[in-house]
């Protein structure tokens, strides 16, 4: 007799998934789905919006990749209207894109994977940021301000720390400020520490 296995939620990813795995009559796997539910619908309320309206729109389509689809977003008007941006507009959005890696990249593996990666099965504790939070209290602040470090960036440079607003069609909007560029200097220092160790706790975890 055929059987269908359903996971549902996946809870370890950005988002909301299932995995669906439907077994043949012997018990092995005949096929086996992941489905993620992304629909946001914007294609279609984008229709008939003035172009330089859509790098604010899009942004929204994700609270986690913002500036990616605010980048994406603005990069596709410039192509279709021939537009060369300067040079230090172009560094200022690399800036705020690898900032978002950081809030990005530091929320996958600390808030997803790293619970998974210090409890074991038997271990007592939530497998989640919260079990790290109660059983690794430092080790979880240092992952809040390696997020927090990333966010604080994007704020500087795009106007706002999870929606921004400043790349424009031609450039960006507002240039980043002397102390605001002392003031990042110095924490992506702090950053670069903060993911070195969180390769030592990758390899640790990974033993």
């Amino acid at each position: 007799m055929s059987k269908k296995i359903i996971i549902d939620p996946v809870t370890r990813i950005e988002g909301h998934g299932k995995v669906i795995i439907e077994l043949d009559e012997s018990g092995n796997v005949a096929q086996s789905k992941f489905v993620v539910k992304e629909f946001r619908g914007f294609e279609k309320f984008c229709e008939g919006r003035m172009l330089w309206e859509m790098p604010l729109i899009t942004s929204r389509i994700c609270g986690i990749c913002p500036v990616s689809h605010h980048l994406a977003s603005v990069k596709a008007i410039e192509s279709l209207l021939a537009i060369e941006i300067p040079p230090a507009a172009e560094l200022l959005r690399r800036l705020m894109h690898m900032a978002q890696f950081i809030h990005n990249h530091s929320l996958h593996f600390f808030y997803l994977s790293m619970p998974d990666l210090l409890f074991s099965d038997s271990d007592h504790k939530e497998r989640n940021f919260f079990g790290v939070l109660d059983s690794k209290p430092e080790l979880a602040k240092k992952a809040i301000r390696l997020r927090q470090i990333g966010q604080n960036i994007v704020q500087r440079v795009g106007g706002r720390s999870i929606h921004p607003v400043t790349a424009i069609p031609g450039g960006m909007s507002m240039p980043l400020s002397h102390e605001d560029r002392f003031v990042s200097s110095k924490e992506i220092e702090e950053a670069i520490e903060l993911a070195r160790m969180a390769i030592g706790v990758y390899h640790i975890g990974g033993k």
